[in-house]
């Protein structure tokens, strides 16, 4: 078993980063409140490399990229016109161009 020790509650405070340290180092902290213990710090459990969470078993189909509608072909190509009509895109007219 890991050595053991206990603060009161204003002793923790003042040392907190030493009671984390210790408690980092193996050590069971105990913080007491009067004659009653309120709290026990200890060292985290190694949990390793942490999952990417319910995210790590989706997969993103292997054609997602393969078919290009309208829109993006255009977007692509350099002409298109936003949602307000403002054209966005290069010019057609190779006179313009210097």
């Amino acid at each position: 078993m890991p050595p053991q020790t206990s603060y009161k509650i204003s002793e923790a405070r003042k040392n907190f980063a030493e009671v984390l340290d210790r408690a980092n180092q193996g050590e069971e902290i105990v913080i007491m409140r009067g004659n009653e213990v309120y709290a026990r710090i200890g060292p985290a459990a190694d949990g390793g490399k942490r999952p990417f969470g319910l995210l790590r078993h989706r997969r993103l189909p292997d054609n997602l990229f393969d078919t290009v509608d309208a829109e993006q072909a255009a977007i692509d190509a350099g002409d298109w016109n936003d949602d307000t009509g403002v054209w966005q895109g290069k010019s057609n007219n190779s006179e313009n161009t210097q």
